[in-house]
């Protein structure tokens, strides 16, 4: 799939399944690093604990998709990780990221992506990610349905999943977590996008110097980040080959 077709199905159903997104190297690679930060009770503070974790920012099979969607003036918002344990009631209802925001009109405006990163199976009774296709052009206001069971939805789509995948979606899709009944615990990275001129939940220059040192090392990268750039504002913030910022006069 080229960024070009994922634009079109993200802009049309409002998620993009990426299928192998990482190599079964990288996945254990991040994995092992992930079960590290679950021990150290570290899994909301990912970036001050490995550098693969920064890595994972801009990968090579991931980030390219995110670009084509969210624009040129993307940057990191959070990166967390989540664990469902196995055999619990720990799915989420259907609801929608976005919802309360107000002044913004969501089904035209793209505010922010995330993204799900898999490191285990995922299987058909596992905590499986469903979202409503197409539900991030919904009017705003359009009530969500009382629903008692994640199974009742109407039109969702369940997206089992391997270690390697990955999956965009719009955070003003209806979404939700299924329980995981299966033997084994989820583990994913969720990962999201905003824009340059956006708050992010994090400062750069709070992580360790190492970490520090491995953000500052190319452009995109610090734009990720929200390293200034002398000169240049949040507004005019652009990836490396990216159509620079142009301002429009608006007038009568």
């Amino acid at each position: 799939m080229t960024p070009e077709q994922a634009r079109q199905q993200y802009n049309s159903q409002g998620f993009v399944f990426i299928r192998g997104a990482l190599s079964s190297a990288e996945v254990e690679r991040v994995l092992n690093a992930f079960d590290q930060a679950a021990k150290n009770d570290s899994l909301y503070d990912l970036l001050r604990q490995d550098e693969v974790f920064v890595d994972m920012v801009d990968h090579p099979a991931i980030f390219p998709v995110v670009r084509a969607v969210l624009g040129e003036d993307v940057q990191l918002r959070y990166a967390h990780g989540g664990v469902r344990e196995a055999n619990t009631e720990s799915g989420g209802g259907w609801h929608c990221d976005l919802c309360d925001i107000m002044g913004v009109y969501l089904p035209d405006s793209l505010i922010m992506t995330k993204v799900f990163t898999y490191l285990v199976d995922v299987p058909e009774n596992g905590a499986t990610f469903a979202i409503v296709p197409g539900s991030h052009r919904f009017e705003m206001g359009h009530p969500l349905p009382d629903i008692e069971n994640h199974e009742d939805m109407p039109h969702h789509a369940k997206l089992t999943a391997k270690a390697g995948d990955a999956v965009l979606f719009n955070g003003y899709c209806w979404h939700a977590r299924f329980h995981n009944r299966s033997n084994s615990d989820r583990k994913v990275l969720e990962y999201s996008y905003v824009h340059s001129w956006m708050k992010t939940q994090y400062d750069y220059r709070d992580l360790p110097a190492s970490i520090q040192q491995r953000i500052t090392q190319s452009h995109n990268r610090r734009q990720l980040f929200g390293v200034p750039e002398p000169g240049m504002s949040d507004w005019e913030r652009r990836l490396e080959g990216g159509e620079p910022y142009r301002p429009i006069e608006v007038g009568i």
